[in-house]
């Protein structure tokens, strides 16, 4: 990850985090569901980009976010035009309720996000070239400690 946007990512954050909350990651992808195939996804992203070209309407219905993950919650923000982090929550969940369900690394690269109720989750899709940030946010859910 480019040192500058997971920088950019934590002062986005830096306002809501509580008393002694320390960032550990940041990362882009694209949020889809918790069932969600990884050439399903990196399909479907890439038809609605095609079809709609790189207006900033088209990237509003796509699912690319930011995600920032604390030694207490993940935190999702909006990404922005240039692929940065955006202002404002999309939304959060307690570090507790977040577990690694399965990773799979590769050309495209698959993180399923449990959160604690049945079947409820997210899946966190990265193109090749955000593979390492896969691998980097995929070691930083198991070492963070769960409260």
């Amino acid at each position: 990850m480019n040192e500058k946007l997971q920088a950019r990512a934590f002062e986005r954050v830096a306002s809501i985090l509580k008393p002694g909350e320390q960032p550990v990651n940041a990362t882009r992808a694209m949020v889809g569901a918790f069932s969600a195939s990884r050439l399903g996804t990196a399909v479907t992203q890439g038809l609605i980009q095609a079809a709609a070209g790189t207006t900033g309407a088209a990237l509003t219905r796509t699912k690319k976010q930011f995600v920032v993950l604390t030694d207490q919650r993940l935190i999702f923000l909006p990404q922005t035009f240039l692929g940065g982090p955006g202002t404002g929550v999309l939304g959060e969940v307690p570090r507790e309720h977040v577990a690694l369900a399965e990773a799979k690394i590769g050309l495209v690269s698959l993180l399923r996000l449990a959160f604690g109720g049945a079947g409820d989750g997210v899946s966190l899709t990265f193109p090749r070239v955000d593979k390492k940030n896969a691998e980097a946010l995929a070691a930083a859910l198991a070492l963070v400690p769960k409260a």
